[in-house]
Protein backbone atom coordinates (compact mmCIF):
# COMPACT_ATOMS: atom_id res chain seq x y z
CA UNK A 1 0.00 0.00 0.00
CA UNK A 2 2.84 2.35 0.87
CA UNK A 3 4.47 1.62 -2.50
CA UNK A 4 1.22 2.50 -4.30
CA UNK A 5 0.87 5.76 -2.38
CA UNK A 6 4.53 6.57 -3.06
CA UNK A 7 3.99 5.88 -6.78
CA UNK A 8 0.89 8.11 -6.92
CA UNK A 9 2.68 10.89 -5.03
CA UNK A 10 5.73 10.66 -7.28
CA UNK A 11 3.67 10.66 -10.52
CA UNK A 12 0.78 12.87 -9.39
CA UNK A 13 1.34 15.60 -11.98
CA UNK A 14 1.72 13.09 -14.83
CA UNK A 15 -1.48 11.30 -13.83
CA UNK A 16 -3.38 14.60 -13.60
CA UNK A 17 -2.03 15.60 -17.02
CA UNK A 18 -3.21 12.36 -18.63
CA UNK A 19 -6.65 12.65 -17.00
CA UNK A 20 -7.04 16.25 -18.16
CA UNK A 21 -5.98 15.29 -21.70
CA UNK A 22 -8.56 12.51 -21.71
CA UNK A 23 -11.31 14.88 -20.50
CA UNK A 24 -10.34 17.45 -23.14
CA UNK A 25 -10.38 14.85 -25.89
CA UNK A 26 -13.79 13.61 -24.73
CA UNK A 27 -15.22 17.13 -24.73
CA UNK A 28 -13.70 18.02 -28.11
CA UNK A 29 -14.89 14.91 -29.96
CA UNK A 30 -18.34 14.88 -28.38
CA UNK A 31 -19.17 18.61 -28.46
CA UNK A 32 -17.42 19.58 -31.73
CA UNK A 33 -19.06 17.96 -34.81
CA UNK A 34 -16.08 18.65 -37.08
CA UNK A 35 -13.57 17.03 -34.74
CA UNK A 36 -15.94 14.14 -34.16
CA UNK A 37 -16.28 13.55 -37.91
CA UNK A 38 -12.51 13.75 -38.42
CA UNK A 39 -11.88 11.24 -35.65
CA UNK A 40 -14.55 8.89 -36.96
CA UNK A 41 -13.12 9.10 -40.48
CA UNK A 42 -9.60 8.39 -39.24
CA UNK A 43 -10.76 5.46 -37.12
CA UNK A 44 -12.80 4.08 -40.01
CA UNK A 45 -9.84 4.38 -42.39
CA UNK A 46 -7.56 2.49 -40.02
CA UNK A 47 -10.19 -0.19 -39.48
CA UNK A 48 -10.74 -0.50 -43.24
CA UNK A 49 -7.02 -0.93 -43.88
CA UNK A 50 -6.76 -3.58 -41.19
CA UNK A 51 -9.78 -5.39 -42.61
CA UNK A 52 -8.38 -5.16 -46.15
CA UNK A 53 -5.02 -6.54 -45.04
CA UNK A 54 -6.75 -9.35 -43.18
CA UNK A 55 -8.91 -10.07 -46.23
CA UNK A 56 -5.87 -10.13 -48.53
CA UNK A 57 -4.05 -12.57 -46.27
CA UNK A 58 -7.13 -14.77 -46.02
CA UNK A 59 -7.65 -14.69 -49.79
CA UNK A 60 -4.00 -15.57 -50.40
CA UNK A 61 -4.20 -18.50 -48.03
CA UNK A 62 -7.36 -19.70 -49.76
CA UNK A 63 -5.93 -19.15 -53.25
CA UNK A 64 -4.04 -22.45 -53.27
CA UNK A 65 -7.19 -24.36 -52.36
CA UNK A 66 -9.17 -22.54 -55.07
CA UNK A 67 -6.45 -23.20 -57.63
CA UNK A 68 -6.33 -26.87 -56.65
CA UNK A 69 -10.10 -27.11 -57.03
CA UNK A 70 -9.93 -25.43 -60.46
CA UNK A 71 -7.24 -27.83 -61.65
CA UNK A 72 -9.32 -30.79 -60.53
CA UNK A 73 -12.28 -29.40 -62.46
CA UNK A 74 -10.12 -29.01 -65.56
CA UNK A 75 -8.89 -32.56 -65.04
CA UNK A 76 -12.46 -33.84 -64.96
CA UNK A 77 -13.26 -31.97 -68.18
CA UNK A 78 -10.21 -33.42 -69.92
CA UNK A 79 -10.97 -36.91 -68.67
CA UNK A 80 -14.59 -36.81 -69.79
CA UNK A 81 -13.98 -35.25 -73.21
CA UNK A 82 -14.64 -37.81 -75.96
CA UNK A 83 -11.81 -36.34 -78.05
CA UNK A 84 -9.27 -36.43 -75.25
CA UNK A 85 -6.47 -38.96 -75.05
CA UNK A 86 -7.13 -38.96 -71.33
CA UNK A 87 -10.49 -40.60 -71.95
CA UNK A 88 -8.58 -43.53 -73.40
CA UNK A 89 -6.02 -43.37 -70.62
CA UNK A 90 -8.70 -43.20 -67.95
CA UNK A 91 -10.42 -46.23 -69.48
CA UNK A 92 -7.09 -48.06 -69.56
CA UNK A 93 -6.54 -47.36 -65.88
CA UNK A 94 -10.07 -47.74 -64.54
CA UNK A 95 -11.76 -50.34 -66.72
CA UNK A 96 -9.22 -53.09 -67.26
CA UNK A 97 -8.19 -55.74 -64.73
CA UNK A 98 -7.38 -54.90 -61.11
CA UNK A 99 -3.62 -55.09 -61.76
CA UNK A 100 -3.83 -52.31 -64.34
CA UNK A 101 -6.02 -50.21 -62.06
CA UNK A 102 -3.47 -50.50 -59.27
CA UNK A 103 -0.56 -49.86 -61.63
CA UNK A 104 -1.27 -46.31 -62.81
CA UNK A 105 -2.68 -43.09 -61.42
CA UNK A 106 -2.68 -39.51 -62.70
CA UNK A 107 -1.88 -36.20 -60.99
CA UNK A 108 -3.24 -33.04 -62.68
CA UNK A 109 -0.87 -30.07 -62.83
CA UNK A 110 -0.69 -26.56 -64.21
CA UNK A 111 2.11 -25.46 -66.54
CA UNK A 112 3.80 -22.42 -64.98
CA UNK A 113 6.69 -21.97 -67.42
CA UNK A 114 7.24 -23.38 -70.89
CA UNK A 115 9.70 -22.96 -73.77
CA UNK A 116 9.29 -24.20 -77.35
CA UNK A 117 12.00 -22.52 -79.42
CA UNK A 118 15.17 -23.73 -77.70
CA UNK A 119 17.23 -26.81 -78.51
CA UNK A 120 16.41 -28.36 -75.14
CA UNK A 121 12.97 -27.18 -74.12
CA UNK A 122 11.51 -27.77 -70.67
CA UNK A 123 8.38 -26.77 -68.78
CA UNK A 124 7.69 -26.33 -65.07
CA UNK A 125 4.56 -27.63 -63.32
CA UNK A 126 3.10 -26.80 -59.92
CA UNK A 127 3.29 -30.31 -58.50
CA UNK A 128 6.28 -31.97 -56.81
CA UNK A 129 7.48 -34.53 -54.31
CA UNK A 130 4.72 -33.88 -51.80
CA UNK A 131 2.24 -34.86 -54.52
CA UNK A 132 4.08 -38.11 -55.23
CA UNK A 133 6.00 -36.85 -58.27
CA UNK A 134 9.68 -37.52 -58.87
CA UNK A 135 12.25 -37.94 -61.64
CA UNK A 136 11.48 -40.17 -64.64
CA UNK A 137 7.70 -40.00 -64.59
CA UNK A 138 5.77 -39.60 -67.82
CA UNK A 139 3.72 -36.46 -68.45
CA UNK A 140 0.80 -36.17 -70.89
CA UNK A 141 -1.46 -33.37 -72.06
CA UNK A 142 -5.11 -33.83 -72.95
CA UNK A 143 -3.93 -34.60 -76.50
CA UNK A 144 -0.92 -36.87 -76.05
CA UNK A 145 2.60 -37.32 -74.71
CA UNK A 146 4.15 -34.11 -73.35
CA UNK A 147 7.43 -35.10 -71.67
CA UNK A 148 9.29 -36.76 -68.79
CA UNK A 149 9.96 -35.35 -65.32
CA UNK A 150 13.59 -34.26 -64.94
CA UNK A 151 13.66 -33.01 -61.36
CA UNK A 152 11.25 -32.32 -58.50
CA UNK A 153 11.31 -30.06 -55.48
CA UNK A 154 8.72 -30.33 -52.75
CA UNK A 155 6.07 -28.35 -54.67
CA UNK A 156 7.32 -28.05 -58.27
CA UNK A 157 8.78 -30.18 -61.06
CA UNK A 158 10.81 -29.50 -64.19
CA UNK A 159 9.77 -31.60 -67.18
CA UNK A 160 11.82 -32.43 -70.27
CA UNK A 161 9.55 -31.53 -73.18
CA UNK A 162 9.21 -33.74 -76.23
CA UNK A 163 10.77 -30.71 -77.93
CA UNK A 164 14.17 -31.51 -76.45
CA UNK A 165 17.20 -32.92 -78.27
CA UNK A 166 17.88 -35.23 -75.32
CA UNK A 167 14.43 -36.83 -75.49
CA UNK A 168 14.44 -40.40 -76.80
CA UNK A 169 11.21 -42.38 -77.13
CA UNK A 170 10.71 -45.73 -78.86
CA UNK A 171 7.50 -45.32 -80.88
CA UNK A 172 4.85 -47.63 -82.24
CA UNK A 173 3.23 -46.99 -85.61
CA UNK A 174 -0.28 -48.37 -85.97
CA UNK A 175 0.38 -50.63 -83.00
CA UNK A 176 3.67 -52.08 -84.30
CA UNK A 177 6.78 -51.19 -82.32
CA UNK A 178 9.79 -49.81 -84.16
CA UNK A 179 13.15 -49.76 -82.39
CA UNK A 180 14.09 -46.44 -83.93
CA UNK A 181 14.78 -42.95 -82.65
CA UNK A 182 12.01 -40.39 -82.29
CA UNK A 183 13.82 -37.06 -81.99
CA UNK A 184 13.35 -33.28 -81.88
CA UNK A 185 15.56 -31.58 -84.45
CA UNK A 186 15.25 -28.04 -83.05
CA UNK A 187 13.15 -26.80 -85.95
CA UNK A 188 9.35 -26.52 -85.69
CA UNK A 189 7.61 -26.74 -82.27
CA UNK A 190 5.00 -29.10 -83.69
CA UNK A 191 7.24 -31.53 -85.59
CA UNK A 192 9.40 -34.54 -84.64
CA UNK A 193 11.46 -36.90 -86.77
CA UNK A 194 11.77 -40.67 -86.74
CA UNK A 195 15.10 -42.14 -87.76
CA UNK A 196 15.82 -45.65 -88.93
CA UNK A 197 12.54 -46.83 -90.47
CA UNK A 198 13.27 -49.16 -93.37
CA UNK A 199 11.61 -48.06 -96.60
CA UNK A 200 10.20 -51.57 -96.98
CA UNK A 201 7.90 -51.03 -93.99
CA UNK A 202 4.22 -50.64 -94.83
CA UNK A 203 3.50 -47.24 -93.34
CA UNK A 204 1.94 -44.12 -94.81
CA UNK A 205 1.14 -40.48 -94.13
CA UNK A 206 -1.51 -40.12 -91.43
CA UNK A 207 -0.52 -43.25 -89.49
CA UNK A 208 -0.68 -42.92 -85.70
CA UNK A 209 2.59 -42.79 -83.78
CA UNK A 210 2.14 -43.73 -80.12
CA UNK A 211 3.86 -45.13 -77.03
CA UNK A 212 4.63 -48.85 -76.84
CA UNK A 213 5.30 -51.55 -74.26
CA UNK A 214 9.04 -50.90 -74.03
CA UNK A 215 8.64 -48.05 -71.51
CA UNK A 216 7.45 -48.04 -67.91
CA UNK A 217 6.80 -44.30 -68.05
CA UNK A 218 3.63 -44.38 -70.16
CA UNK A 219 0.85 -46.89 -70.76
CA UNK A 220 1.02 -48.19 -74.33
CA UNK A 221 -1.06 -46.50 -77.00
CA UNK A 222 -0.75 -42.88 -75.85
CA UNK A 223 -0.59 -40.69 -79.00
CA UNK A 224 2.64 -38.91 -79.83
CA UNK A 225 1.59 -37.67 -83.26
CA UNK A 226 0.80 -38.67 -86.83
CA UNK A 227 3.11 -39.14 -89.80
CA UNK A 228 3.12 -35.96 -91.89
CA UNK A 229 6.07 -36.63 -94.18
CA UNK A 230 7.37 -39.89 -95.63
CA UNK A 231 10.13 -39.67 -98.22
CA UNK A 232 12.69 -42.13 -99.49
CA UNK A 233 16.24 -40.82 -99.15
CA UNK A 234 18.46 -41.09 -102.25
CA UNK A 235 20.86 -44.03 -101.97
CA UNK A 236 19.36 -45.02 -98.64
CA UNK A 237 17.19 -47.86 -97.38
CA UNK A 238 15.51 -45.64 -94.79
CA UNK A 239 12.57 -43.26 -94.93
CA UNK A 240 12.87 -39.58 -94.13
CA UNK A 241 9.97 -39.52 -91.67
CA UNK A 242 8.38 -36.60 -89.85
CA UNK A 243 5.37 -36.45 -87.55
CA UNK A 244 3.08 -33.68 -86.33
CA UNK A 245 2.85 -33.82 -82.55
CA UNK A 246 -0.51 -34.56 -80.95
CA UNK A 247 0.25 -32.08 -78.16
CA UNK A 248 0.20 -28.39 -78.99
CA UNK A 249 3.18 -27.31 -76.91
CA UNK A 250 2.69 -23.60 -77.62
CA UNK A 251 -0.72 -23.49 -75.93
CA UNK A 252 -0.24 -26.19 -73.29
CA UNK A 253 -1.64 -25.07 -69.92
CA UNK A 254 -2.56 -28.23 -68.03
CA UNK A 255 -0.92 -31.65 -67.98
CA UNK A 256 -1.15 -34.94 -66.10
CA UNK A 257 1.74 -36.79 -64.50
CA UNK A 258 1.53 -40.57 -64.91
CA UNK A 259 2.51 -42.43 -61.75
CA UNK A 260 3.40 -46.08 -62.38
CA UNK A 261 3.12 -47.67 -58.95
CA UNK A 262 4.80 -50.87 -60.18
CA UNK A 263 7.71 -49.22 -62.02
CA UNK A 264 10.40 -49.99 -59.41
CA UNK A 265 9.29 -53.58 -58.94
CA UNK A 266 9.14 -54.30 -62.68
CA UNK A 267 12.36 -52.38 -63.31
CA UNK A 268 14.23 -54.47 -60.74
CA UNK A 269 12.99 -57.66 -62.37
CA UNK A 270 14.14 -56.48 -65.79
CA UNK A 271 17.60 -55.55 -64.46
CA UNK A 272 17.99 -59.01 -62.94
CA UNK A 273 17.55 -60.78 -66.28
CA UNK A 274 19.32 -58.37 -68.61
Amino acid sequence: MQRLLAFLEHNLYLILFVLLQAVCAFLIFNLNPYQQASFTHAATSVTARVNQTTSNVTNYIGLKDQNEHLQNQVAEIFLSSPNSVLTYLNDTIDVQDSFTRSMYSMVPAQVLYNTVHKANNVFVINKGKKHGIHKNMGVVSSQGVAGIVLKSSNEYSTVMSMLNTNMKVIPTINGSEFFTELIWDNEQPYSLKIKGINNLEEIEIGDLVATGNSSLLFPSGIPIGRISKLETKPNSQYFNTEIVTSTNFRTMEYVFVIINHKANEIGNLIEDVE
